[in-house]
């Protein structure tokens, strides 16, 4: 599970096992000079967690673009506003071409596809409908571009001297998490960008390599890291600290999103081969959970809204095919 993250989600998708003519107008983001490093205040020590008894209940539901092989589902806002991917084969879409994001809107689908790009997968939508993720005009070269997407106009989004860009997440304010991804570099970086402005990289300290994924609009981020590159562990980053999130016992724990009302979501393992479940974290208290289908193997949480609205992606025994899924939290 923990390569199949890494090199999906840090690696085009990079956290997913995807880890998935409009008007156009495009700019480049330029770095700005940067002095301090507001995400290198401090590590804070774990506060006490526990899991969760079986008291909190989750009723589900299937996200899936009509007559698609493969779907997921990777963010929601506060309206239930759903953005995603659909395609031939979502675990490698390079391999199953072509890959289209889609906006998901009460039971009514609408595909987003970058013009003339093959693959668009959005990652995130705020409250005002504002979408960002990831494009490719050329998947054969290993580039591309984050975008966001604003009404029917989209902006490419770059970070300077990266390979490849993505966009994972916006918040109310348009402040975005980004990933710039380098030629010849095993871990991609992560940066908040803010009205043009890239921060320095964000980075748990003294970790080999940090995947920011989530923002919510008071401009806390969730995520994880690793020291080797072999095992896996959750982060928050509130106000310039860094604290360690890890589902007890757990050999890995990935942190993917997190609300306005500090509810987190992710997932963890126990073993490299192992079914991978997901989790919500809710004051200080774990509550496992797996989507309640025949087969079901991996279940990866991406979103989560203050309605207590969970979606993310499913995937079936043979690791062949991928479906969205919604989950909402009841007690």
């Amino acid at each position: 599970m923990k390569k199949v993250m890494h090199e999906q989600r840090n690696n085009l998708l990079l956290i997913l096992l995807l880890v998935l003519a409009l008007s156009s107008s495009a700019t480049v983001w330029a770095q700005q000079p940067v002095g301090h490093n507001p995400f290198q205040h401090g590590v804070s020590q774990k506060p006490a967690q526990q899991v969760q008894p079986p008291a909190t209940t989750f009723t589900f539901g299937t996200i899936d673009f009509p007559d698609a092989p493969d779907s997921d589902a990777q963010a929601i806002n506060g309206k239930n506003e759903i953005v995603g991917a659909y395609g031939g084969d979502l675990p490698d879409f390079r391999l199953g071409l072509p890959a289209y994001g889609f906006v998901q809107k009460g039971s009514s689908f609408k595909t987003i596809a970058y013009p003339s790009a093959p693959i668009t997968v959005p990652f995130g939508v705020n409250s005002l409908g504002e979408i960002v993720g990831f494009y490719s005009l050329d998947p054969a070269d290993n580039s591309g571009h984050g975008f966001t997407l604003v009404g029917k106009t989209y902006t490419t989004i770059d970070y300077p001297g990266a390979q490849y860009t993505e966009v994972y997440a916006i918040n109310k304010s348009g402040q975005m998490i980004v990933q710039g991804c380098f030629s010849g570099e095993f871990y991609c970086r992560s940066f908040l960008l803010n009205s043009g402005v890239f921060s320095p990289q964000i980075i748990f300290p003294g970790s080999a390599g940090t995947d920011a994924n989530g923002i919510n609009d008071a401009g806390e981020i969730a995520g994880y890291y690793s020291n080797d590159g072999v095992t896996f562990h959750g982060f928050t980053l509130i106000s310039g600290v860094f604290t360690t999130v890890d589902y007890p016992g757990a050999t890995d724990t990935y942190l993917f999103g997190l609300n306005n009302k500090g509810q987190i979501i992710g997932a963890y393992d126990y073993t490299y081969d192992s079914t991978t479940h997901g989790f919500l974290l809710d004051s200080g208290t774990f509550t496992s959970f797996d989507v309640p289908y025949a087969g079901v193997l991996w279940t990866l949480p991406y979103g989560i809204n203050d309605k207590g609205r969970i979606v993310g992606q499913y995937w079936d025994s043979s690791l062949n095919y991928t479906f969205g899924f919604s989950a909402q939290i009841g007690h």
